[in-house]
């Protein structure tokens, strides 16, 4: 057991190193964090698997708009607005990104089922919970959405204030019914 979860975290290591700090190569270094999760020597996923989502990880000039870096369903295109849940990182200049799980601009489809259930909502909440105990020192750094099927619920203003360094995702995503929603 001790062994599997070794691996398992072996396998996260450049996705985390991706969030602690935005390297320069931002486009190259999430596809190699993405196949280090499919297939690698401690992939914590079969290749096979790596079918089911794609990375989207445009370079990094602010001037064109946020930089980010999505894990997104396949079904989606290549460039533009996606829909449905994803995993995303939003660089910042100097510090950690912001990370989360997000409805795509075009709404829930094709994860309205997923996203509709009770126990995605809870295991969402319970991560958030765990990551403020964990890593927090007292103050909360992660949030989540009650219902992540309400696109209409943003970040709340609180948090906004409390996270400053984000201002440009939140200005550009959270507003009502325009952009991704964070949750």
């Amino acid at each position: 057991m001790r062994q599997a979860f070794k691996l398992w975290v072996m396998s996260l290591d450049a996705l985390v190193g991706i969030i602690r700090g935005s390297p320069a190569e931002w486009t190259e270094a999430n596809k190699s964090a993405f196949d280090t999760l499919f297939g690698a020597p401690g992939g914590r996923y079969p290749k096979a698997a790596e079918k089911t989502m794609t990375v989207r990880a445009p370079g990094m000039n602010p001037e064109s708009g946020v930089p980010f870096a999505a894990y997104i369903h396949p079904a989606n295109p290549k460039s533009g607005p996606y829909g449905g849940l994803s995993f995303v990182i939003f660089p910042i200049h100097d510090g950690p990104c912001l990370v989360g799980l997000v409805v795509g601009t075009q709404g829930l489809v094709p994860d309205e089922v997923v996203l509709g259930r009770p126990g995605h909502a809870r295991k969402v909440r319970a991560i958030c919970e765990w990551l403020n105990r964990e890593f927090g020192n007292g103050s909360q750094i992660a949030w989540a959405k009650q219902d992540p099927t309400r696109t209409d619920t943003t970040v709340p203003d609180d948090l906004r204030q409390k996270w400053p360094e984000y201002k440009s995702v939140f200005d550009r995503y959270g507003k009502r019914r325009k952009r991704s929603r964070l949750y």
